[in-house]
Order: C-alpha cells, then sequence, then structure tokens
C-alpha cells in the first residue's frame, strides 16, 4: 500500500508529459507566410483625409488606421469619419496556399456579414476584388488597391463596380504617424 500513491503520481507525470510532447508535435508556426510578411511595410498608424465620391455625389472622409500582424495575418483596424457618421472596419488578411492568392475579411458597423475579398500582388500593388457585398441595404462589388509610396505614404484606391465598369469612390494618400 506504501508504493500506491508514488505509482499513481508516475503514471500521472507520465500521462502529463505524453500530452505536452503532442501537443508540441502538432503545434503550428503562427508567423505569418512570405506572402503576409512581404506586405509588413503596411504595418504602423496613418492617417489621411480626402473625398469619397459615391451615389453621384462628393463628401469629405477623415481616416486613421493601425495595422500590425496578427499570427499569420495582417490586421487593420480603421475608422472612417464623413458627413458626421462613423464606419469602423477590422480586417483580417492571410494569405490562401491552396489558391495561390490573399484572402481579406473585412468587419464592419454598418454590414451584417464580412466583406469578403481576394487578391494578388500586381506588380508592387495589392489588388485585392470583393464578392458581392451586402451594407446598408446595397450590393456592392468593391475593389481596393493598396500601394507604397514611400517609408511614410501609403495609397489606397477603392473603387465600385456598375456594370461591366470601376467607379473611383475613393484615391488618396494616407501618412504615417
Amino acid at each position: 500500500m506504501v508504493g500506491y500513491p508514488f505509482e499513481i503520481m508516475k503514471r500521472l507525470l507520465t500521462a502529463v508529459l505524453f500530452l505536452v510532447s503532442m501537443v508540441s508535435a502538432f503545434a503550428q508556426d503562427t508567423s505569418p507566410p512570405k506572402e503576409v510578411s512581404d506586405l509588413g511595410w503596411m504595418v504602423g498608424t496613418w492617417s489621411g483625409s480626402t473625398k469619397i465620391a459615391f451615389g453621384g455625389h462628393e463628401t469629405a472622409i477623415n481616416s486613421e488606421m493601425t495595422i500590425s500582424f496578427d499570427g499569420q495575418f495582417l490586421k487593420t483596424v480603421a475608422t472612417d469619419e464623413s458627413s458626421g457618421s462613423k464606419l469602423t472596419k477590422t480586417s483580417m488578411i492571410g494569405w490562401d496556399v491552396a489558391k495561390g492568392e490573399y484572402v481579406s475579411y473585412t468587419f464592419t458597423n454598418i454590414a451584417p456579414a464580412p466583406r469578403i475579398e481576394h487578391g494578388k500582388m500586381d506588380g508592387a500593388k495589392l489588388v485585392l476584388v470583393s464578392d458581392p457585398w451586402q451594407a446598408e441595404g446595397m450590393k456592392a462589388v468593391i475593389r481596393e488597391t493598396v500601394s507604397k509610396v514611400s517609408d511614410t505614404q501609403y495609397g489606397l484606391v477603392m473603387e465600385f463596380k456598375n456594370g461591366d465598369k470601376w467607379v473611383k469612390g475613393v484615391d488618396f494618400v494616407l501618412t504615417k504617424k
């Protein structure tokens, strides 16, 4: 009877060590893949002002975004203010190995479902095109093009699909803080 608690402890320790080794064996590298790491120039806090054209009228817009790596993703948290309203967005950009393309999920305060975009590099520009997306009672297909203007400037063009044509809604440069 004296060796009984020792045997239980020995078996428990063996089981714990086995579980730890299994977890370590299945643990994945959570660093971003090269395609996402290549977008590292975007990391930082950015802000800018411009005009946005939508639905036949134009209005001023102020934007601020903070971009960081989050595991295997590039995460953007942004706020756009225009005409007294505030749009908040959180995006996660990753790399779909099977499809050989970027994929982005953007959650906003104006839509019940995320905007899902797929994209590729076009030279030094990342071009993302959304699946049809429902927001504020309208369905839209959006194309975003982002580019590095300099170490302190970030270019952003957002276009909306109208039939077979792309209509520019926003074209501006954000500055790194």
